[in-house]
C-alpha cells in the first residue's frame, strides 16, 4: 500500500501534453514531409500518432530518426509554446498539407476537382471578410 503523503516522482517523459503541442508536432512532421524526409505513408502514420499522443514521451519516437529530434524530447522545456508567428506558420503548413491531400484524393479517387469549389469559395470569402474588417477598423 502506498503512502499518499509521499507522492511518487514523475516518470521522465510522463509530462502530459495538450492540443498545442500535438499541433506543433504535426507541423514539424509536415516540415519534414515537405523536405522529402518522409514518404506519404510515414507522414500519415506519424501525424496520426502525434494526435493520439498523451505525453512528451509519446512524441519523442516520432522524431528520433529526423534532424532536430530533440525538439520533442523528455524535457518539457523543449516543447515550444505557440506564438502568433508560429500560428501563422502552422496555418500555412496546414494549408499546404490540405492542398496536397486534396490533389492526392482527386488523383486516387478520380473525383472531379469541381467538388472543391465550394470549399475554395468559403476560404476565399472568409479571407476577404477578414481583410475588409481590418480596413474598416
Amino acid at each position: 500500500m502506498s503512502d499518499s503523503s509521499h507522492p511518487q516522482p514523475p516518470i521522465p517523459g510522463g509530462v502530459r501534453i495538450g492540443t498545442v503541442e500535438r499541433e506543433q508536432a504535426a507541423a514539424a512532421l509536415a516540415e519534414h514531409f515537405t523536405a522529402g524526409r518522409l514518404d506519404p505513408d510515414e507522414f500519415d502514420a506519424r501525424v496520426r500518432q502525434a494526435y493520439l499522443a498523451k505525453t512528451v514521451a509519446d512524441l519523442s519516437p516520432l522524431f528520433a530518426d529526423l534532424p532536430d529530434g530533440r525538439r520533442f524530447g523528455a524535457d518539457p522545456q523543449h516543447v515550444r509554446r505557440n506564438s502568433g508567428r508560429d500560428a501563422a506558420v502552422l496555418r500555412r503548413l496546414l494549408f499546404v498539407v490540405a492542398v496536397l491531400a486534396a490533389v492526392l484524393w482527386v488523383a486516387v479517387v478520380r473525383v472531379p476537382p469541381l467538388v472543391f469549389l465550394p470549399i475554395v469559395w468559403l476560404v476565399l470569402a472568409r479571407r476577404y471578410a477578414g481583410r475588409r474588417s481590418c480596413r474598416a477598423g
